[in-house]
């Protein structure tokens, strides 16, 4: 099964901002409990991307695991990368037929 994104998943960061939201937590009150510079937060709501240290912070902190927050960037990876280029990419790539 394909899913077909006509736009792009939410990013990491704004899925952050809403459990920011939930628990009533600013940007470097959570940059001092993830021991990380409060622009990293800040960037990352923003949209940058999450990688695997701050995956491993995240899930420590909101009790989630690493792989929510990893899964969440290859969500938003795979979408954008649809979005952009698999009409190309359907174009240009003749599945392979088993003989």
């Amino acid at each position: 099964m394909t899913i077909a994104f006509k736009t792009p998943t939410h990013t990491v960061g704004e899925h952050l901002a809403e459990f920011m939201d939930e628990l009533a937590i600013k940007a470097p009150t959570l940059a001092k409990q993830l021991a990380v510079p409060r622009s990293r937060i800040v960037r990352l709501i923003e949209g940058a991307r999450c990688d695997g240290d701050m995956a491993l912070r995240l899930a420590r902190y909101f009790d989630t695991t690493p792989q929510y927050w990893m899964n969440l960037q290859a969500l938003r990876d795979l979408s954008e990368a649809q979005v952009k280029h698999g009409v190309a990419i359907i174009e240009a790539v003749t599945p392979h037929k088993a003989a």
